[in-house]
Order: structure tokens, then C-alpha cells, then sequence
């Protein structure tokens, strides 16, 4: 049995794809996966899987929301391990424990095109920070990400993919919730 986390984009009790967190932990129990919970919200939800993992599992759940629910989101997925990795690896720990609100750790399906790295670098201002680390990338935005000019739109243009993004608080939380968190 394996601990998964699936990352839903764009879904929130008061945004523009509004469904219970309670929904989609129900819709984990239909398809046989165990231990469902949401972890900060119905966009993080943390469940055990017997069988499926990584990109199948990714896909299986993209399929079974949109067939059930009429739903088309993208979903990442990293198991509770991968997840402990993703904290220990955050470049900007006195940060994160600064301003955690203000440290976002963007998720992405697939590692990103190298070449892309050095032009994103290039759009940020006012002291923010990149570190991409396997499908994570770790930005800090020490004025806010309301004043910043590097937003998710902007990083999804330069990759030509979506991605999701979690303030470290969340990050953190979906950690102690998963049992395998590192202190950071």
C-alpha cells in the first residue's frame, strides 16, 4: 500500500471549479482507494493506493472525475516519500521559515526543458528566487505574489504545460498529514 498525494489544479470550495473536498474523498472510496482525506482544501487530497502509481495513477484519476463528475482537471501525483523528498529539497529554508506564505513550490507532470530555466530566471524582479529541482520548482516571492510579474501563466507559456502551484504552508501540511514530512 502506498501513500499518494493528487494535486487537483484550478479546484476550490469558492473557485471557479467550486466541489466539496467531501466529494472528491467519497469518489477515492468508489474507485478503492483508502484512507482519503483533503489536506488545506479539496485541491490536496492524500489517499492510499494498492495498485496504481505515478502516471497511471495521474491519469486514471483525470479520466474517472471527468467521466463522474463532468470534471476536466489535471492532477499531479507524488507518493508521501516523494513528497519528504520535495520538503527536504527546499533550496530556501530560512526563508520558508521566514515567510512561508511567500515560498511557492510549483508542480509540474514532467521535468522541464533545461533551456526554458535561463529565460524564466531572466523574469524575475525584486529579489524573487528559482530552484528547480526534479518537477518542482521552489519560488520566492519576498513582496508578495500579488506585486510579482512571474506568475504561473507566465512559467506555463515558457514550458508549454500546466502546472499547479501550493504556498509552502500547504506544502508543509500535506507533509505532517502524510506521516513522512522532514523538518524544514
Amino acid at each position: 500500500m502506498t501513500t499518494h498525494i493528487a494535486l487537483l489544479r484550478g479546484i476550490s470550495v469558492g473557485g471557479q471549479q467550486p466541489i466539496a473536498a467531501e466529494t472528491f474523498i467519497a469518489l477515492l472510496g468508489e474507485l478503492g482507494f483508502t484512507g482519503a482525506r483533503a489536506v488545506g482544501g479539496a485541491n490536496n487530497l492524500v489517499f492510499d493506493s494498492p495498485e496504481r502509481t505515478g502516471a497511471d495513477l495521474q491519469t486514471f484519476l483525470e479520466t474517472e472525475i471527468h467521466a463522474r463528475l463532468g470534471l476536466r482537471t489535471d492532477i499531479y501525483v507524488r507518493t508521501a516519500q516523494a513528497w519528504a523528498a520535495i520538503i527536504t529539497a527546499n533550496p530556501y529554508i530560512e526563508f520558508a521559515e521566514s515567510d512561508p506564505g511567500l515560498l511557492m513550490t510549483l508542480f509540474l507532470k514532467d521535468p522541464p526543458d533545461k533551456k526554458v530555466i535561463g529565460a524564466l530566471r531572466a523574469k524575475l524582479t525584486d529579489g524573487e528566487q528559482l530552484r528547480v529541482e526534479s518537477r518542482q520548482f521552489y519560488v520566492t516571492y519576498p513582496n508578495g505574489l500579488g506585486a510579482s510579474k512571474f506568475s504561473n501563466n507566465i512559467v506555463e507559456k515558457a514550458l508549454a504545460t500546466r502546472i499547479t502551484s501550493r504556498p509552502w504552508t500547504v506544502v508543509q501540511a500535506i507533509g505532517d498529514a502524510t506521516g513522512e514530512t522532514a523538518s524544514a
